[in-house]
């Protein structure tokens, strides 16, 4: 598969590097590092252009394709991270120039992308036949289950709405393994911290780790959630980890208590 991620925020290079899964990449644990991002392996290769859009743009842009890279690399998907509004809205011109067969647009800040514009866009690219995904935040990606590239993309790339399975001894995480991580690569670094410590209470670690990590999500409550990007971000591990633990001990679902219930899913492809 062929990745082409077009970025105006950090967010986007934190995709790139846990895609990339460089040596340098995650020193969050420093001299304690037990190097378990390795089965992860690299998808560097599958990378075809990363390109960075200019800081310090104008609040309107007339003309936003000569922003644009003049030959874009052909590819099958875009990966669209904190663009200028009017950028986003010519999102369409760069999937004729690439070829793009599927689009996402990963929603970290409220402020990339209003609704008006989402579903402007999503209009637009069903016209062309482009498959797309609006997660909000990108650790929310699910499967939909209609076999498209982007379903392929979260197979494959192993990121999206994180996966965890955890091994329990006498209330006690002993082992942990990341099967989905987030795309921002905080999962690995989660799973780690929550190692020899109690069921008991575990939300919170989680969350310490989660903010240590750090989760770069707006803090700004966002008016279709009904909460922060940022502790939707954590509710999404919290939930993987609650699963992760009632599986291993086969207990019902109140051994953590639930995170609260709300709308997560911003995929429409």
């Amino acid at each position: 598969m062929r990745l082409y991620i077009i970025y105006g925020d950090d967010f986007g290079e934190r995709v790139i590097g846990n895609l990339m899964n460089f040596s340098t990449f995650c020193t969050s644990c420093a001299d304690t590092c037990g190097n378990c991002r390795l089965e992860y392996g690299s998808f560097a290769s599958d990378i075809v252009g990363a390109d960075r859009t200019p800081n310090n743009l104008p609040t309107f842009i007339e003309e936003p394709e000569k922003y644009f890279p003049k030959n874009p690399p052909k590819c099958d998907i875009i990966i669209a991270v904190g663009l200028h509004k009017d950028l986003l809205a010519s999102i369409p011109v760069l999937v004729e120039k690439t070829q793009a067969k599927g689009v996402i647009v990963p929603l970290e800040d409220s402020n990339w992308c209003p609704p008006g514009l989402q579903k402007q866009v999503e209009e637009e690219l069903n016209r062309m036949g482009v498959a797309h995904a609006f997660p909000k935040p990108f650790c929310t990606l699910e499967e939909s289950g209609h076999n498209t590239i982007i379903d392929e993309f979260i197979k494959r790339y192993k990121v999206g709405k994180p996966i965890v399975e955890v091994t329990v001894n006498n209330d006690t995480i002993t082992q942990t393994k990341v099967i989905r991580s987030a795309p921002c690569g905080s999962t690995w670094y989660v799973m780690r911290q929550i190692e020899k410590r109690s069921t008991n209470g575990i939300n919170e670690r989680i969350s310490e780790a989660h903010h240590a990590y750090p989760c770069t999500a707006s803090m700004q409550v966002d008016k279709t959630l009904g909460d922060t990007i940022l502790h939707v971000g954590g509710y999404a591990i919290r939930g993987a980890v609650q699963d992760a633990i009632n599986k291993a001990t086969e207990k019902k679902p109140e051994l953590i208590q639930n995170p609260p219930k709300i709308r997560t899913d911003q995929t429409t492809y």
